[in-house]
């Protein structure tokens, strides 16, 4: 605001003259008045307001109203006001709807001159002009400076005549500032506006009025959104946005941000209603972005909308999931981090078995991942709270479960049979439980009932039959037993297979041409012996079944003196029998092959008989029993010590005769030396009868 405006006075003002003598008037000069308030009314008429002078001499006669159209004159004088107290004064037909007027005020006293008193200060009229904004969208105001009384207040206040009739105060600015843009949120109407400014004696100066038909083209202020967030209930994805400030707005589009791009899932009436939840949301199977416009009551065009407001920054829900570690009991608990504001820190809650929520971690905004160590076999929920600082925004995740289910355990195993391959290798088979989960399998074995090993591993997924040959054993001699250890599926040990064990068979011959065998019965089928097979090689011929025996005794005795003829050599396997398995397979386990050998037998008979009506006795050679001939000799010695005959087949027996010549009865000498298959050399002397049937 400008300095306070003085009308000059001319020169004969300045010079006051008392001139007093016996029986002369004295001259009286007040003080003006001092004017406050030049309001305007719809007319353009003026009222002015002002405070009157002190008079204690009661010497008052008038005041005289001066006026122009501009500040430095020419004033005129418009009236005179002989009312001492006297405070308003209305100028009708002023013209203040055209332009500024100023005015002062002087005081005339009844004394003689001069008795006018000084002007007073200069006071204007607020002069108001209103125009559209370029662009469209708002009033633009501006009035004058005025000259106001030093009781004037510090602001002036805006005002607007809507609906007609009808005065609000829509804003105050500083009574250094003459101008305002009004955003204009009547849809299309005339609007009318006035500026005023208060005086500390109470009157108020109002401006000229001015106005025109606005259209309310300017959308409502972007929404500014507080958190979206999932309803811990419903389960739905919940957008909270700030009111927006501007009195028309009508509502508020709410936006979701598709893999196409956004689309409007949602319409809110009302200015006050900042929250809504969308009921196709799917929180629960990923992150879900939001933003919100908002629009005013204004509908124009063809089809009609209203003035819509930009979106503002998108804010994105905290999407939960977890994965769970069986084998530690560990639930992995990750989160997608919060978009549309950093997070502080993030709170994990958990609920066990349907109970309430508490609070498990308190973790930095930066952390996305929190490990929980549970217990098997339990429910566990969890829920993730983004939080933008104590007392400020949070947003809530989806709920994500978990049951902490521990892998199945197997349920069974079963090995099915144990049996001799060969001379370094047994085949164990094993059947196993496919129905669960197993982390593998591992074939131990026990020699001679000492600690078990690990010798041969199978994977979890191994079966229905795992078949395995050990191919460093001697079954001959050792007795193996073997188990199977099923892992689970995090590799513990869960279940121990039955036992079976190889039988092992041995074969002792004595002097009676007797082979004696004996061995260990087969254990634990899931059926039951019902007995074993013998079976038989003579002289490495095939092996033939010579008999079955019942479960018990484990022993048999083998009669082979029908064989002495051959090498001695018999060789022995048996064959455990399984009946009524539950599964209906049957198993047979073999034993090792067990060999005996019978002692060599070397006869020499000590006569025989040329001509004899029994023709065993007719010759003379070596008998020779379990005997497996590699070289042979016999020799017929005579009494002079000379060797008569010989020969070098055992087949080959002497009939007595020396060249063409039977030699005469009596008693000769023999050597007979035989070396069997196994190295072994026999040697046999001795004497001989010779003797004629006719004697």
């Amino acid at each position: 605001m400008t300095a306070n405006t003085f009308r000059p006075l001319p020169l004969l003002a300045l010079l006051i003259l008392f001139l007093s003598g016996p029986g002369e008037a004295k001259a009286i000069m007040l003080d003006p008045p001092a004017p406050r308030c030049a309001s305007v009314n719809v007319s353009g008429d003026v009222t002015l307001t002002w405070s009157i002078p002190l008079d204690p001499g009661g010497d008052f006669s008038l005041y005289e109203i001066w006026g122009s159209n501009d500040a430095a004159g020419p004033f005129v004088l418009i009236a005179t006001v002989p009312v001492y107290g006297q405070v308003n004064f209305l100028h009708l037909g002023a013209g203040a709807n055209g332009g500024p007027l100023f005015y002062y005020m002087t005081t005339v006293s009844t004394g003689p001159p001069p008795n006018t008193s000084l002007p007073s200060d200069t006071i204007a009229t607020i002069f108001l002009q209103v125009n559209q904004s370029t662009p469209l969208g708002n009033a633009d105001l501006s009035w004058n400076a005025p000259g106001l009384a030093s009781t004037a207040l510090p602001d002036f206040t805006i005002w607007l005549e809507y609906p007609i009739g009808t005065w609000s105060q829509i804003a105050t600015v500083p009574s250094t500032t003459f101008s305002y843009a009004w955003p204009v949120s009547v849809c299309e109407d005339s609007l009318t506006f006035r500026v005023g400014i208060g005086d500390g004696l109470g009157c108020t100066s109002y401006s000229s009025r001015d106005g025109a038909i606005f259209n309310d083209v300017t959308p409502p202020s972007v929404p500014v959104l507080v958190s979206v967030s999932v309803d811990p209930i419903t389960g739905l994805s919940t957008v909270t946005w700030s009111q927006s400030p501007d009195p028309d707005t009508g509502g508020y589009y709410i936006v979701w941000n598709g893999p196409a791009g956004g689309v409007v899932v949602g319409t809110v009436m009302g200015q006050g209603t900042t929250s809504f939840s969308w009921p196709d949301s799917t929180p629960n199977t990923g992150p879900e972005s939001f933003t919100v416009a908002a629009f005013d009551t204004c509908w124009t065009g063809s089809p009609p909308s209203a003035n819509t407001s930009g979106t503002g920054l998108s804010h994105t829900t905290v999407f939960a999931s977890t994965n769970y570690d069986r084998c530690a009991s560990i639930v992995h608990v990750n989160w997608t981090g919060y978009i549309g504001w950093a997070p502080q820190n993030y709170e994990v809650s958990v609920s066990m078995d349907g109970g309430p929520l508490a609070l498990l971690a308190n973790v930095d905004g930066a952390v996305h991942v929190f490990s929980h160590q549970a217990q098997p076999d339990h429910n566990y929920c969890y829920v993730i709270r983004a939080v933008l600082g104590p007392g400020l925004a949070t947003s809530l995740s989806n709920e994500t479960c978990r049951f902490t289910d521990y892998p199945p355990l197997p349920q069974g195993n079963y090995l099915r049979n144990v049996t001799v391959l060969g001379p370094s290798s047994i085949l164990v088979v094993d059947s196993v439980d496919q129905s669960a989960e197993v982390g593998g399998y591992w074939i131990e074995r026990s020699a001679n009932g000492n600690a078990y090993n690990t010798v041969a591993s199978f994977p979890g997924t191994a079966g229905p039959v795992i078949d395995f040959t050990d191919n460093n054993v001697r079954p001959s001699d050792t007795g193996y037993r073997y188990r199977v250890q099923v892992g689970d599926s995090c590799g513990n040990p869960a279940f121990t297979s039955n036992i079976g064990a190889n039988i092992v068979l041995r074969a002792t011959p004595d002097l009676a041409g007797l082979t004696h065998l004996n061995w260990n019965g087969y254990i634990e089928w899931a059926g039951t012996v019902v007995g074993y097979n013998i079976y038989r090689s003579v002289a490495d011929g095939a092996f033939e079944l010579i008999t079955t025996v019942p479960p018990d005794p484990w022993s048999y005795t083998d009669d082979v003196n029908a064989f002495v003829s051959l090498t001695g050599r018999f060789c022995y396997y048996v064959e455990a029998i399984e009946g009524a398995n539950p599964s209906g397979i049957n198993a047979i386990s073999t034993s090792n092959v067990a060999c005996a050998v019978q002692q060599d037998l070397v006869f020499i008979p000590n006569a025989f008989i040329i001509g004899s009506s029994i023709a065993e006795n007719q010759t003379f050679k070596p008998v020779l029993g379990f005997v497996d001939v590699t070289e042979y000799r016999f020799l017929i010695i005579n009494r002079w010590n000379q060797v008569i005959w010989e020969t070098e087949d055992p087949d080959e027996a002497w009939t007595g005769v020396v060249g063409s010549q039977v030699v005469p009865i009596g008693i000769y000498a023999y050597y007979c030396a035989v070396r069997s298959g196994t190295g072994k050399l026999v040697e046999k002397r001795g004497t001989v009868m010779l003797l004629t049937a006719e004697d």
